[in-house]
């Protein structure tokens, strides 16, 4: 069973493929609450009360839970996924209210103020991330320019989150429009935390060369 969970012997890709893996639960908390709450108030039971604490709850278990889960795939002991854990609270923390933001925006609003402020949550809270991430899996040489690229794969997320506003931005009016704004929404989405997730892995991955992962 344990090998299920883990390879025997760390290879080259093993921080990317376990950090994209975990993005899934980092998405799933971000899109569960209100998944939940649109159900409750289809069946005639609305709960806007609850709609504040069930988003942090969601954002915040859901990144937790994905650095627990990388570190439990890679095997590094349960203080260290801990670590890993928090980490991506933290990101949470800087990533979770601009998300939010962005879905009330209506394209009318300041691009340059919007994309500062979009960008610069997302290239902060995964340079963090990044860092955080690096400490807790014993990896030294990640570097300033490890943690820049993982601000970078951050600004490339935030620019993922803002392809619906862009889109709005534009003010087009085209064929089967709405598929596409719903296209862009779920490619939004999608890639404003799985390509950060990727990218800081790969980070890690490069950083450790030849390296061994410490072991708890």
């Amino acid at each position: 069973m344990r090998s299920l969970i883990r390879d025997p012997a760390p290879r080259e890709d093993q921080f990317r493929e376990a950090f994209a893996r975990s993005a899934r639960l980092a998405l799933a908390g971000m899109l569960a609450p209100p998944a939940l709450l649109g159900l409750a108030s289809a069946t005639g039971y609305p709960l806007r009360a609850a709609a504040e604490p069930a988003f942090w709850f969601g954002a915040l278990a859901g990144f937790g839970g994905a650095g627990w889960f990388a570190g439990r795939r890679l095997g590094i002991g349960p203080r260290r996924a801990a670590a890993l854990a928090g980490a991506f609270v933290v990101a949470a923390l800087l990533v979770s209210p601009v998300f939010r933001e962005l879905n009330g925006l209506t394209g009318h609003e300041s691009l340059r103020s919007v994309a500062a402020a979009t960008l610069g949550a997302f290239g902060t809270a995964f340079a963090l991330a990044g860092w955080l991430s690096a400490k807790a899996l014993g990896v030294t040489r990640i570097g300033a320019r490890g943690v820049a690229w993982c601000a970078a794969g951050g600004m490339t997320g935030g620019g993922f989150a803002m392809l619906p506003f862009c889109w709005a931005r534009l003010r087009l009016d085209v064929p089967g429009e709405s598929y596409l704004v719903m296209t862009l929404a779920v490619v939004g989405f999608l890639g404003c935390l799985i390509a950060p997730f990727h990218i800081v892995g790969l980070v890690l991955d490069r950083a450790r060369g030849r390296m061994g992962l410490a072991r708890a």
